[in-house]
């Protein structure tokens, strides 16, 4: 298996709330080659990629997620 392979197959023995970590920082550095965004950005992105991640992770829904902030105490 060449090394390209290798890395892709480690990448996805990763938990899937590091793959939305790295979409958005990704999508970030896109941002940032086009200059519109500031290191705020990654952080934002940073934690919607994981908090996406962590929810397909978890196999939950967002609708529940939703529901529970969202509710009276």
């Amino acid at each position: 298996m060449n090394r390209l392979g290798r890395a892709w197959l480690w990448f996805r023995s990763r938990p899937r709330r590091y793959h939305g970590v790295a979409a958005g920082i990704s999508f970030w550095i896109l941002w940032m080659i086009f200059g519109f965004w500031r290191v705020l950005l990654l952080f934002v992105l940073a934690a919607i990629g994981y908090a996406g991640g962590r929810v397909w992770e978890e196999n939950q829904s967002w609708r529940r997620i939703l529901e529970r902030l969202l509710t009276d105490r």
